[in-house]
Formats: C-alpha cells, sequence, structure tokens
C-alpha cells in the first residue's frame, strides 16, 4: 500500500484530536487480535453503537495500517473533519440507498491492501441492541473474496448512547475475531453466520467496563424514550438535572445511573433502556381526527442533494398515516423511496427528486418519526 502525504497528514491528526477521547475517557484497549488486524487485507464488521467505534479498533496500529471504510455522507461534506476522513481513504455513502459504484471502490482498496471496516446495520445502534442488517452488505462479503472479520467492542453503548448528549467514563474493550467462514451459505444464512458474534444486547455490559460517574447522564433520553412508557403520552418524560427522570403526572420517578441503565425511585428495581425503549416502539400509533399522528417545531431544509441544500427554515411538520406535512407542503408516503436518521437529531427524506431534512433539535424526536414511518410501511396503525 502506497502513502501519500495527505493520507499521513489526515491520519496523524485525527489521532491527536481523538487519542484524548479514546485512550483518555474511555482507556480503550484492543484486548484480543491486535495482530490480526495486520495480516491480510480483509474486511471488518461489528456492533456499532459509539459515533467513535472505528477509532476504537485503529488507534493502536501503525500510522498508514489504519482500516478504510464506508462513512454516512453527512460527515463527508465539508470541512476540515471531512477532509481528514477523505484523505485516510474513507468512502461517503447514504445509509440503505443504492449505490453500485460503491462496491467498486471497497474492492480497490482490498486489492490495495486496506482493511475495509463496515458496520452492516447502516448506523448506531439507538438502545444497544441489534437491529436488521442491511442485505446488500452481507452480499458483498459472501462474495468479494476476502476474510470476514468481526470485532466486538464491549462497553460501546455505555460509553456514549447515540441519544444522550455526553459522554461517560467507560472502558471500552475491543476483540478481533477469526474470520466467518461464509462459503455455500445462502444470503439469509450468511446474515445470520455473520451476526452471531454481534448479537448481543450492549445494556448488559461487563462490569469491569461500566461507569462509575457522569456527567448528566439523562440529557437527551427523550431522543430514545419519545413516549412515557407508562402513559403513552408524546415527550412526556423530562429530567431538570440530568440524572431524575419524571413524567407529568408522577407516576414515574427514576434515576439514570452513569452506565444509562435506570433505578426506579419507588421500587429500587433496575431498569434497562433497551427494554423501555422496546415498550414505547410497540405502543400503538394513535392518529388524531386529521390523521396526524405527532405534530412538531422542526428545522427544514431541502435541495436535490446535499451539497445543494436550501436554507434552514423553522416549520410546524405533521407526521400523517398518508403524508409528511411541511407546513402546507404535503409529501405522500409513497414518494418517499428512503429514509433514516443522521447523526441523533435529523431525519432525511429521499423523493425521486429532493432530499429533506428535519432536525429535531428543541422539539421531538427523529426517531419517533423513523419507527413511525418503518411501522406504517408495515401497515400496523
Amino acid at each position: 500500500m502506497t502513502l501519500t502525504p495527505t493520507h499521513i497528514i489526515s491520519e496523524v491528526s485525527l489521532r491527536a484530536a481523538l487519542l484524548p477521547l479514546v485512550r483518555g475517557l474511555w482507556r480503550c484497549e484492543v484486548v484480543e487480535g491486535r495482530e490480526k488486524l495486520l495480516a491480510e487485507p480483509c474486511f471488518l464488521y461489528g456492533n456499532h453503537s459509539n459515533d467513535y467505534d472505528p477509532f476504537m479498533v485503529n488507534w493502536p496500529l501503525p500510522i498508514g495500517r489504519c482500516s478504510s471504510g464506508v462513512l454516512t455522507a453527512e460527515y463527508m461534506q465539508e470541512g476540515i473533519v471531512a477532509a481528514a476522513l477523505k484523505g485516510i481513504g474513507l468512502l461517503s455513502t447514504r445509509k440503505r440507498v443504492p449505490e453500485p459504484h460503491l462496491i467498486a471502490r471497497i474492492l480497490r482498496l482490498l486489492r490495495a491492501g486496506r482493511n475495509v471496516l463496515i458496520y452492516p446495520e447502516g448506523g448506531r445502534r439507538w438502545a444497544g441492541r441489534p437491529t436488521r442488517w442491511i442485505p446488500s452488505t452481507a452480499k458483498l462479503f459472501s462474495r468479494a473474496g476476502y476474510p470476514v472479520r468481526p470485532v466486538v467492542t464491549e462497553g460501546s453503548y455505555i460509553a456514549w448512547p447515540r441519544w444522550a448528549d455526553w459522554p461517560r467514563p467507560a472502558r471500552i474493550r475491543v476483540r478481533v475475531l477469526d474470520p466467518v467462514s461464509l462459503d455455500g451459505l445462502s444470503q439469509e444464512d450468511a446474515i445470520a453466520q455473520l451476526a452471531a458474534p454481534i448479537d448481543f444486547d450492549e445494556n448488559v455490559a461487563p462490569e469491569e467496563t461500566r461507569p462509575l460517574r457522569a456527567f448528566r447522564p439523562a440529557d437527551g433520553i427523550h431522543r430514545l424514550l419519545y413516549r412515557d412508557p407508562v402513559t403513552g403520552e408524546h415527550g412526556g418524560l423530562r429530567t431538570t438535572d440530568g440524572h431524575r427522570i419524571t413524567n407529568v403526572d408522577g407516576s414515574v420517578q427514576w434515576e439514570m445511573l452513569p452506565d444509562s441503565r435506570i433505578r426506579d425511585e419507588r421500587t429500587g428495581d433496575i431498569l434497562l433502556t433497551g427494554d423501555l425503549y422496546d415498550t414505547v416502539r410497540a405502543m400503538p400509533l394513535e392518529p388524531g381526527p386529521d390523521g396526524a399522528i405527532v405534530r412538531n417545531l422542526v428545522t427544514v431544509s431541502r435541495g436535490p442533494d446535499l451539497r445543494s441544500m436550501g436554507s434552514r427554515q423553522l416549520r410546524r411538520v405533521a407526521l400523517h398515516t398518508d403524508s409528511v406535512a411541511l407546513g402546507t407542503d404535503r409529501i405522500a408516503h409513497e414518494e418517499i423511496l428512503f429514509s433514516g436518521v443522521e447523526k441523533n437529531f435529523k431525519l432525511q427524506l429521499t423523493t425521486r427528486d429532493e432530499i429533506i431534512n428535519l432536525e429535531f433539535r428543541d422539539d421531538g424526536s427523529a426517531l419517533q418519526w423513523e419507527d413511525a414511518l418503518f411501522a406504517l410501511t408495515e401497515g400496523r396503525v
């Protein structure tokens, strides 16, 4: 593999910026299989709950040996960070949007001797539990002819859940496992074989990885628990001090622990955010008389592509059983080709003609809309 000055400068810059977080706050260690990262070029994949998971894998490697991979286009548009990510050879992609040209670029990297890290669930886990795979990823792993190594990251979720505003000082342990054999397997069986090593609940973390303290660990919980799990009220949970969680009628009195588990102050029971999210997600959608399921005040931007987005405007938006209302504009569900949450506050809708970003910064939850859109496509109303 030939290194360019751009690659070296980019990698050194990223290491300098991220090492205090990865090593200082999280004391990350690759405790198994580090030498496997320096063997023949391969695919790497793993559980993914923390924005910085890729750096957990790569920080101990020599300069120039970091893996490449694919990263959502939101991070790759402009600025110093985007330039550095491109400089080390990361490829831009849009989650669950077909991009045939991307496969050829990935194979070129492998032929050049690079490892390629791909997270096959398409993004960070919201509640620390496995989500559905992107089938095309398993197909690529099966057909490319390169080893496929699982990477297990212990402590990823409790170190910084996707929904949370602040990181926690957890200890992170990374294990690089032996390649998964996919010979002769159907796509369904291949996904099952690949998923097995990372099919675990990150809410239940090894004791030695759990943080003993955290700064305002409940901040952001409304993004995950967008309805009150007890009463079903939309946006019904609140926190004022970043530690205690209550609801409107006082039936919820919880304390968010440093490791993102929740203690019921009335009973002493320990609750898992993953279980509470499952409860919220299973609640029936309840349209009002006008068909609106939920309404929010969000920032909206629209454009033909990510590089040509229009001005950001504050709008009242509503999710209906048959459409999305942006002010007076209506977009039928059938017009939405793809949808997905970027970062933890932005819902991105793609139609044939444009991309629409809805930013849920102060009101509502992008995850609630994504979950509801998925339920509507399955006819669960």
